[in-house]
């Protein structure tokens, strides 16, 4: 039976095998649970313990704790690396803001290195992070690992998507000789990988062989797809350090969740590739739209879409407006208009995409039913006649549009004062076209 959090409370050190995972990520931090999980997952990670917050809350190193600990693991050299309890977390990795020591030698120097994580929690870089982050000061707690030391013949990391472009589906790989550490500061060149699961890749040289580089690959996309099936939900893509011994076999060293990139849009239930073009920043809305305006503006995008004979699917991804093209781009009525639109609304560089995607065989033209929205049924007509007139009449049009603008800043407005009340509100505006009409 395993133990819940609760039954290991005041517990000063843990080994790494006792850690049940992100359930106790309070009492061990990020790090201390993420090589928790991959132990679970039956990964080769090098043997630990962690000294909990528990300690740090207390002030004082438990001296005979941890070294009692480190004597278990052997002595010797030592890894000794923070966990804080904002560390590895989904949106805000902390790579870097807190301090690890290597090659650890010896009691005195274990129990100085652990007083040293714990001081690296209060240096203006990590507060500088946290603040960006919006994490508060004081809610942050300190635990550090120490592992036994890897003999590094050569380390580094692996994603499992491009943290650059964003491209899933590629694993990229930045690796050199020795310990990792030129790799995660930057302090050296290295070898980079872009891997795609192609036969020969990599043979091109560099201190990684082809097979060491698909054992990683595939390591990679094993722990994704195990910690995915653990935590049913969106693909978190891994951030993994690793290295490989003198003996060529390979330890995991720590897997996170990529931060930086941008969320995949959601299942489209449809077979094939899709593209996706953003929309917000046609109109100057460089913000997410707050749920109510998502709503709005799909409804509304939709509308004006169908005024030009394009049906599209307005997808919310991150927050931000992205239409689905994809039928219009395989339709034969539509693709060549499609481009002429690109290059009005989103400029020569997004019509040159469109019209190289014309000659990609995954977007050949393909006869199927066209379906419009309710909301493009709705707005279609009364956009196609506001546009057609604007272009006949384009001072008259103008000079509507910023009357109404005018009347709506001179309209006094008095806040709903219950939720109900501005429901009802909002309701009302959505049945009313007459804003839409006027200035849309």
């Amino acid at each position: 039976m395993e133990k819940g959090t609760e039954e290991v409370a005041g517990v000063n050190v843990l080994q790494l095998t006792e850690i049940i995972g992100s359930a106790q990520r309070d009492l061990v931090g990020g790090k201390a649970a993420g090589l928790a999980g991959l132990i679970r997952l039956s990964e080769r990670v090098p043997d630990g313990f962690c000294v909990t917050t528990e300690a740090y809350g207390s002030g004082e190193v438990p001296r005979a704790q941890v070294l009692a600990a480190y004597e278990h693991l052997g002595g010797g050299p030592a890894a000794v690396r923070s966990s804080a309890t904002a560390e590895d977390l989904p949106y805000a990795s902390f790579a870097g803001q807190q301090d690890t020591y290597l090659g650890v030698t010896g009691g005195q120097a274990l129990i100085e290195a652990v007083e040293a994580c714990w001081a690296s929690l209060h240096t203006e870089r990590a507060r500088a992070y946290r603040q960006g982050h919006g994490i508060p000061h004081d809610r942050v707690r300190m635990a550090v690992v120490v592992q036994r030391m890897v003999d590094a013949e050569t380390a580094g990391v692996l994603f499992t998507a491009d943290p650059l472009t964003g491209r899933r589906g590629v694993c990229v790989v930045d690796a050199a000789p020795g310990l990792g550490t030129t790799v995660v500061d930057g302090a050296a060149a290295v070898d980079h990988y872009v891997l795609d699961g192609t036969e020969g890749e990599g043979a091109e040289g560099g201190c990684l062989t082809p097979a060491r580089l698909k054992e990683l690959r595939t390591t990679g996309e094993r722990i994704r797809d195990l910690l995915e099936a653990e935590e049913p939900g969106p693909v978190q893509e891994q951030d993994i350090e690793w290295a490989y011994d003198r003996d060529g076999r390979l330890w995991l060293l720590q897997a996170r969740p990529i931060t930086t990139l941008f969320p995949a849009p959601p299942p489209s239930g449809k077979p094939g590739t899709r593209l996706y073009v953003e929309f917000g920043h046609v109109q100057g809305m460089l913000r997410p739209a707050t749920p109510m305006g998502m709503s709005t503006l799909k409804s509304m995008l939709a509308g004006m879409l169908a005024a030009f004979g394009l049906t599209v699917e307005i997808v919310d991804i991150g927050g931000r407006l992205y239409g689905d093209l994809t039928d219009a781009l395989r339709d034969p009525s539509t693709r060549q208009r499609l481009v002429g639109l690109m290059a009005v609304d989103f400029g020569p560089r997004a019509q040159k995409a469109v019209e190289h995607l014309l000659d990609d065989p995954r977007f050949a033209p393909m006869k199927a039913p066209r379906k419009r929205s309710a909301a493009a049924l709705r707005t279609g007509p009364k956009a196609a006649v506001g546009i057609l007139g604007a272009l006949a009449r384009p001072e008259r049009a103008r000079a509507r549009v910023f009357g109404e603008i005018e009347r709506l800043r001179e309209e006094p407005v008095t806040d709903p004062a219950t939720t109900a009340e501005l429901l009802d509100l909002v309701e009302r505006d959505a049945e009313s076209s007459t804003l839409a009409d006027a200035i849309v």
